[in-house]
């Protein structure tokens, strides 16, 4: 009977805290600070690349729309070995552009390695870090004219290619605005993180995973804001199949030892509003999943037939409108950071076998 109860009180916090969470965020979304109409600030864009042949004409015509040519520097770091750093060479040629630098590593390190090198080459104090398979929509003007003041750092909101990934998103995305509105949020995105070169320098960012959440959350330990925008949407290619799993573990992994790594460092700080948001954003990642499998084991355990019922109600719960969006995105989410925790005890790993993306 204790089992049982026990078990009942787990999977009843498991949802009511961030269902408590969520609302509360929501609240407080979107207020979001808003840039100076009068100033077009010359930016640097750092795109790595590593076999990305296929998108890396279409990400920089992207890249080209969407700012003005005479404020724009694109860096291209590039360690392919299936002729994306040749592919680039053409379409400088063919465009005519001066204003796209390529870099060709030896070997190839890992992202961090590549944005590391392009951050140290970049001439303007804006940078943006951006994938090569993610696409802009939106005023990339209007969400950097956002970086001055107590705003260190700006990143986006996402959408997906696949139905599932979009069910995660639209939840993911209110709650990236709320915690901005709030003051900063813990986690960036990788299609599009922009920050200032006075505020955060390459040395500072470690030879870690998740280089974007780090930029974020050391922008904030610093005293400055880093907050999503919706100002700039980006459309993430999704890889499917087996890839799809590899994929989400991959970066599960990378945001668990990233919120481990500044654990220590988020509790010692004097930013109140920063410190409550980041403890959230960890327990939500690294606890929260596991009081789902426990309260399972537990009243299996005890009670078999009340076990039985509570699958049953969740199999109806993902094919019932409207509940089974959520239901689906939440549950898939909290399978793939239990595997991602798991993975994350192998250590750092910053070179991944690609993905193939459609």
């Amino acid at each position: 009977m204790l089992l049982e109860y026990l078990g009942l009180g787990l999977l009843a916090f498991h949802f009511a805290e961030p269902a408590y969470y969520y609302s509360y965020i929501k609240k407080h979304c979107c207020n979001l600070p808003q840039g100076d109409e009068d100033i077009h600030p010359s930016i640097s864009v750092i795109i790595p690349t590593y076999n990305e042949r296929d998108n890396i004409r279409r990400k920089l015509r992207n890249v080209l729309d969407n700012y003005s040519l005479d404020k724009l520097e694109i860096i291209i770091v590039d360690s392919s070995t299936d002729g994306t750093y040749e592919e680039i060479q053409k379409e400088i040629a063919t465009l005519n552009l001066k204003n796209v630098r390529l870099i060709r590593e030896d070997k190839r390190r890992g992202k961090i390695y590549a944005v590391r090198e392009g951050i140290k080459s970049a001439s303007n104090n804006i940078v943006i870090i951006t994938d090569a398979d993610a696409f802009w929509e939106g005023s990339v003007i209007d969400a950097v004219k956002i970086l001055r003041g107590n705003v260190g750092a700006v990143s986006c909101i996402k959408k997906a290619t696949t139905q599932l990934e979009n069910n995660y998103r639209d939840f993911y995305n209110i709650i990236r605005l709320g915690e901005s509105s709030i003051y900063s949020t813990p986690i960036f995105h990788g299609e599009f993180t922009a920050f200032r070169k006075d505020v955060l320098k390459p040395e500072e960012i470690p030879n870690a995973g998740a280089d974007d959440s780090t930029i974020a959350t050391l922008v904030s330990l610093k005293g400055y804001r880093a907050i999503c925008s919706d100002k700039v949407i980006a459309t993430e290619i999704v890889p499917k199949g087996f890839d799809y799993f590899s994929w989400k573990i991959r970066r599960g992994s990378h945001l668990i030892r990233h919120f481990i790594r500044f654990l220590g460092k988020v509790i010692k700080s004097n930013n109140a509003k920063f410190r409550k948001i980041f403890l959230e954003e960890t327990f939500l990642h690294l606890i929260n999943p596991w009081l789902l499998i426990l309260g399972l084991v537990f009243i299996g355990l005890s009670n078999l037939v009340l076990f039985a019922v509570l699958i049953a109600l969740a199999l109806v719960g993902l094919f019932l409108p409207p509940i089974n969006k959520l239901l689906r995105a939440w549950l898939s989410n909290q399978f793939f950071l239990i595997l991602s925790q798991l993975y994350a005890m192998r250590g750092e790993v910053l070179a991944w076998k690609k993905q193939k993306k459609y």
